[in-house]
């Protein structure tokens, strides 16, 4: 993305069309070019979902929602908060015009047939077939997903001891690591790209060799969301079907308001795999990944391909969950809405500090 940039505005450009420019970014590169964006002095329009990117850079929003374009003078923040007020306006206006409608339609039904009244009644019928009726938006339910039970781990989910991992058997990326993950402890892993945070989260779901000892806990089960879990879904499937396989018990009956919160409504649920685009693919597979019972979760850049509504139902999902959960991401209030131990890999080490990821960049 740095060199991306610096290419872009090698032609000095007057504005700059960004389309999710934190996607991929590690925490360090984003706070680059989150900086460099700050004082950049010509105009900038840009899509992102990374709410901490779009309040310490943008001072206009715009929100296109069921065909209509509404303007909000302020950052990702004061728009959320704006809006709740505009929607408690016109939830008011609503009412009051309800309750005017009823009792001039009650007037209409009772004056009706009285002669004396005929006027009057054709005065108020003309009136109501006038009147601009106001429209309340249509917001689906708020999702409250819970993880459906799982088996109730020992007190350590994992140990890693003396942990070295190679390439070719030449360059280590990862050396000499212990490290010890209690039940229930909820960590984020940081660090530039390449410094190795996706190769251990591999190692930890043990699909990726190394040298040394992991050694998973009592009971404890691991799923894991890759970057590229989206490729192991069945093409011949329906996002419905998808879901279906992996579902059980109670979390059956809500499986459409689940996929609802990860944008496939209606008849999306009826889409082959196959025809989904790489984003809506992504979406599917971490929707699948939450429905199937496990007591540790593994994630690589689960927030790379979800709105903002879906990643504030995985987040108030995972605040919720009482497993152990590992986090590699870049997204500073994902992170900090969860976790409360960071861990920096850089040098082929780690470092622990505990706190969110705003206590981690202060350190």
């Amino acid at each position: 993305m740095r060199i991306s940039l610096a290419k872009l505005l090698l032609n000095n450009p007057s504005i700059l069309l960004l389309d999710e420019p934190t996607n991929h970014l590690d925490i360090e590169s984003l706070i680059w070019v989150e900086n460099y964006l700050k004082a950049y002095q010509g105009a900038i329009v840009m899509v992102s979902h990374d709410r901490s990117f779009l309040d310490n850079i943008t001072e206009r929003t715009v929100e296109i929602s069921l065909g209509n374009v509404t303007e909000y003078s302020g950052n990702y923040s004061f728009y959320k908060r704006e809006r709740e007020v505009r929607k408690e306006l016109l939830e008011n206006q609503f009412n009051n015009q309800q309750s005017y409608l009823k009792q001039q339609e009650k007037f209409i039904e009772r004056f009706r047939y009285k002669a004396t009244k005929s006027r009057q009644v054709q005065s108020r019928i003309k009136l109501l077939d006038k009147i601009d009726l106001v429209e309340l938006e249509d917001e689906e339910a708020t999702v409250n997903f819970n993880f459906p039970p799982a088996t109730h781990s020992g007190k350590i989910s994992l140990e890693i001891s003396e942990l070295t991992k190679s390439y070719d058997g030449t360059f280590n990326v990862l050396e000499n690591i212990d490290l010890i993950i209690p039940r229930g402890e909820k960590i984020a892993f940081v660090g530039v790209n390449g410094a190795g945070k996706s190769t251990l989260m591999r190692i930890i779901a043990g699909i990726e060799k190394y040298e040394g000892e992991v050694k998973l806990g009592h009971l404890a089960e691991i799923k894991f969301y890759a970057q590229n879990q989206a490729e192991e879904l069945d093409s011949a499937k329906t996002v419905l079907q998808t879901m279906e396989e992996a579902a059980r018990g109670d979390i059956i009956k809500n499986l459409r308001s689940i996929l609802g919160s990860f944008l496939f409504r209606g008849d999306d649920v009826f889409k082959k795999v196959g025809v989904l685009s790489g984003g809506e693919k992504s979406r599917l597979a971490l929707a699948k990944m939450l429905i199937e019972p496990s007591n540790f979760l593994v994630f690589d850049e689960p927030t790379n391909h979800l709105d903002m509504k879906s990643k504030e139902v995985l987040m108030n999902a995972l605040q919720k969950y009482e497993g152990t959960v590992v986090i590699v991401s870049h997204d500073r209030e994902f992170i900090d809405g969860i976790v409360d131990k960071v861990i920096e890999v850089k040098n082929k080490k780690i470092r622990i500090y505990f706190g969110n990821a705003t206590d981690y960049l202060k350190s």
